[in-house]
């Protein structure tokens, strides 16, 4: 049965959070695309820095918490906006950013992916 644009990007999404080693399953899409926004621009990153920034960031977190504020998914194209609440495991305390994503999907497969994450607009 073909999972739905929802069941990929969802799927996709729980990998790349999993607390126990999830992006190993996780492999940026060919044509990928990552910004890291800073003082309200958005600054271009590779996908390889985008996973090694995710992978860094998500060490010192825990308690990771998805709420989105937003998801619509037209045939191949799945769009997003969501909060990330979290703690730090250092001090423990709580902390939160939000993230935009833009999806494109083939053959039940993630092949395009836009992400922005807004680590300055944390709540």
């Amino acid at each position: 049965m073909k999972k739905t644009g929802t069941e990929v990007v969802f799927r996709w999404f729980e990998d790349l959070w999993a607390q126990q080693g999830g992006e190993a399953a996780v492999r940026p899409p060919q044509d990928a695309s990552y910004a890291i926004s800073g003082d309200g621009s958005l600054v271009p990153i590779s996908p390889e820095a985008f996973m090694r920034a995710h992978r860094d960031l998500k060490e010192g977190m825990t308690d990771i918490h998805l709420g989105f504020e937003f998801f619509a998914s037209d045939g191949d194209q799945v769009i997003c906006a969501m909060v990330v609440k979290a703690r730090d495991k250092v001090s423990g305390k709580p902390l939160a950013f939000r993230s935009q994503f833009d999806g494109r999907l083939q053959g039940g497969q993630l092949v395009s992916a836009a992400n922005a994450i807004d680590y300055f607009g944390a709540e």
